[in-house]
């Protein structure tokens, strides 16, 4: 049924590629523009970084300091900690990916990893710091208010879902064990990973949002509603134009909370794609990125009526903006330099404590 549906979607984008060949191809261009001048630029060195973290053991180290709350608030083994600090750390899907390796390799039971999915797989900081707060808006505090929101909402559908399943068996806790690999064993996994993540981001970004131009391109909308159902095929596209509209930008960032929230099918297809190997059921990661859509834009809606923005419109151009895209580098020029020196920390400690090879 699965397949016959994907096919049935493949065959609509053949048609409407081959009804309006110049328009694909022009949307086709836009998309990828979009991934050259922001998603690769703030997202790939982050991903880089992120992986290091992972394959140095960092990560694991880390996520020590949030065992305590696992079983209390999600009812999830302690280890599972560490598929939600690389979800909110690192962006879709790493989370996802996480949680079922989790499953494969014992260390939480099938319903545990079914709850992680619900909420482990979020938007990383860099695209909502980066790419939504800098370069579109030119604010980096309106990327703070969205990524918190983002966080809050997530663990309260984690809460949430601490009852799926109530009665199952648990895992006994169980620590993960610390990789042992040095510096040209690491960096070379981490740029491997993360190549083949960005060109899967990006291939979904252009796929999803041509597709998407074209579908809506026959339905008559208004540029709100033509943005926010952008939005929920292709979230990175729904937020660009979100931020293209003529309305007040505290209406943007609700828009745009609610969206990043939900991710869009094109996140969906990609966890779809790296989930189906381990034969999870899905229901609780579709239910839970509703939840997370939902919640978000009820917590952004209500933060704006206790503290309003007062600025009524504002409508940059991503490519125009020199100032935000300067700034944006910044952004990640200083995250990825910080991340650099928690690794060759993290590297030095490992070295004296487990007398690592270099």
């Amino acid at each position: 049924m699965k397949k016959i549906f994907l096919s049935f979607i493949a065959i609509g984008t053949i048609i409407l590629i081959l009804l309006d060949a110049p328009r694909a191809i022009l949307y086709a261009t836009d998309a990828m523009t979009l991934c050259f001048e922001v998603i690769v630029p703030t997202l790939f060195p982050f991903f880089v970084c992120a992986n290091i973290l992972i394959y140095s053991g960092v990560c694991q180290t880390l996520s020590r300091g949030f065992t305590f709350c696992m079983r209390p608030l999600f009812n999830v083994a302690p280890v599972g900690s560490s598929a939600f600090i690389l979800g909110i750390i690192s962006g879709y899907p790493l989370g996802a990916m996480t949680a079922g390796e989790l499953y494969k390799n014992s260390y939480i039971t099938k319903t545990e990893a079914e709850r992680l999915l619900s909420f482990c797989n979020n938007s990383g900081p860099l695209f909502i710091l980066g790419s939504i707060g800098v370069a579109m808006y030119g604010n980096i505090r309106y990327g703070v208010i969205l990524y918190a929101i983002h966080i809050l909402a997530s663990i309260i559908v984690g809460v949430a879902f601490r009852f799926y399943k109530y009665r199952d068996y648990t895992a006994p806790d169980i620590t993960l064990s610390q990789p042992q690999k040095n510096y040209g064993e690491v960096f070379n996994i981490a740029l491997q990973n993360s190549i083949q993540t960005i060109l899967t981001v990006c291939g979904a970004v252009i796929i999803f949002s041509m597709a998407s131009r074209l579908f809506l391109d026959l339905i008559p909308m208004s540029p709100t509603v033509d943005a926010f159902v952008s939005g929920l095929m292709e979230f990175v596209t729904g937020t660009v134009k979100i931020s293209n509209l003529t309305i007040p930008i505290a209406k943007k960032l609700i828009l745009s909370s609610a969206i990043v929230g939900f991710a869009g099918l094109s996140v969906h297809v990609q966890v779809i794609a790296v989930i189906a190997k381990y034969e999870l059921s899905l229901v609780p990661y579709f239910i839970g990125k509703i939840m997370h859509g939902i919640v978000s834009f009820a917590l952004i809606y209500l933060y704006f009526l206790k503290f309003p923005i007062t600025t009524a419109v504002f409508s940059p151009s991503i490519s125009k903006t020199v100032a935000a895209t300067s700034l944006c580098e910044l952004v990640a020029a200083a995250i990825t330099v910080f991340l650099c020196i928690v690794f060759s920390i993290s590297f030095y400690i490992g070295k004296k404590r487990y007398k690592m090879p270099l």
